[in-house]
């Protein structure tokens, strides 16, 4: 799962061992930490995943942690699809806020626009976040209105 991010081109592939140690840790205990994991497959092949938790000290407030689609696939409403499906699983849990991370560079500029086509507002920018002149771009949903 975590190879499909990387092949997505949403992280870097230095980034593969932290993504198969998050994996790792959801199946070997972190999902009694609230941790969920949505996995859509078509035909035994794995399409895509989304992978969020809860935010620690905060009032039903998530993090979307990872999403990514099979490269040849994107475009085709998977993303969306995932997306969809985890504000649902929140809303149903009487969640309030999911927040989203992306990177402020050039290459990340489809993803900024695939999370503000769902209705993301750009909450915060920090800059040089992620590494100098890679800004974090900071997206807000709220998901139940109190």
């Amino acid at each position: 799962m975590a190879a499909l991010s990387v092949d997505a081109g949403l992280f870097p592939p230095e980034e593969i061992a932290f993504l198969n140690e998050m994996m790792a840790n959801y199946f070997n205990g972190n999902q009694a930490n609230g941790h969920q994991c949505i996995v859509i497959e078509e035909n035994d092949e794995l399409l895509g995943v989304a992978y969020y938790e809860p935010a620690l000290a905060t009032d039903r407030t998530w993090y979307l942690t990872m999403i990514g689609v099979r490269l040849n696939r994107q475009g085709q409403g998977h993303g969306a699809a995932l997306m969809q499906h985890v504000e649902s699983m929140l809303k149903m849990q009487g969640q309030r806020i999911l927040l989203v991370e992306t990177s402020g560079t050039p290459d990340f500029a489809l993803t900024r626009r695939f999370y503000a086509k769902l209705g993301y507002e750009e909450e915060a920018h920090v800059r040089d976040y992620y590494a100098p002149s890679d800004d974090m771009v900071l997206f807000r949903k709220l998901l139940n209105a109190e």
